[in-house]
């Protein structure tokens, strides 16, 4: 009997990964001609490393949250998405690669332990730097998701009027429960399935316009 018990631990213990998740906080400050506003969201981040996998070693990630909105102006509304400019893994990987001063993402299990258990360099508030922000976003006409335009973090005067500039962007690992998901309130046309993009494909092979590179998932990511 021992033996036969022995084939299962063993193929258990192959098999098995590790495993690293924590809750984030995002909040974003804008500063405006009537004052500071600002917004706030709290994400759930998991990553998973595979010992033995059919393509070698690697990693999984999930993420369950929605993008942090802040109203600047009235009716006018900026959108840190769950993603930044230039990849799709963007909200899992930003705590560490912020606090490791690198723009690309970090898969590292011990710098995952620190933000897991909020000690050294993610003890408290990160202060998320230029070059890893989520990217931003506004809609001309907030009912219609194919207005969507990219807000340069650089210069929020450009889509929201003089005297608008973004004043931070700041993350914390926290106990906070997930936000509870608001913005199908606010975007009312927000689908359940996270894939599509704002808009229909052209069907050109020339330049892509804009809501093309945005996805509902963008907004929104709920549990698998």
């Amino acid at each position: 009997m021992k033996k036969l018990l022995l084939i299962p631990l063993l193929l258990l213990a192959l098999t098995g990964c590790e495993r690293y998740s924590w809750r984030q906080k995002m909040t974003v400050t804008v500063e405006t001609p009537a004052g500071e506003v600002s917004g706030a969201s709290v994400s759930q981040v998991g990553w998973a490393k595979h010992w033995i996998r059919t393509d070698g070693m690697g990693w999984d990630y999930d993420l369950t949250g929605e993008a942090v909105v802040v109203e600047v102006t009235p009716g006018r509304y900026l959108f840190a998405l769950l993603k930044g400019a230039g990849t799709t893994e963007y909200m899992g990987s930003v705590a560490a690669a912020s606090i490791a001063g690198r723009e690309s993402r970090v898969i590292d299990g011990e710098l995952f332990d620190e933000v897991r258990d909020r000690r050294d360099r993610a003890a408290g508030v990160i202060a998320v730097p230029a070059y890893q922000y989520p990217m931003l976003v506004t809609f001309g006409d907030i009912s219609e998701p194919m207005s969507v335009e990219l807000v340069d973090p650089d210069n929020l005067a450009a889509s929201f009027g003089p005297g608008v500039r973004l004043k931070s962007v700041t993350l914390e690992v926290t106990d906070e429960a997930v936000s509870t998901p608001t913005l199908n309130k606010l975007l009312e046309w927000l689908g359940p399935f996270p894939e599509p993009a704002l808009g229909p494909a052209t069907g050109s092979s020339g330049s892509v316009p804009f809501y093309r590179l945005v996805h509902m998932g963008d907004f929104f990511r709920g549990p698998k």
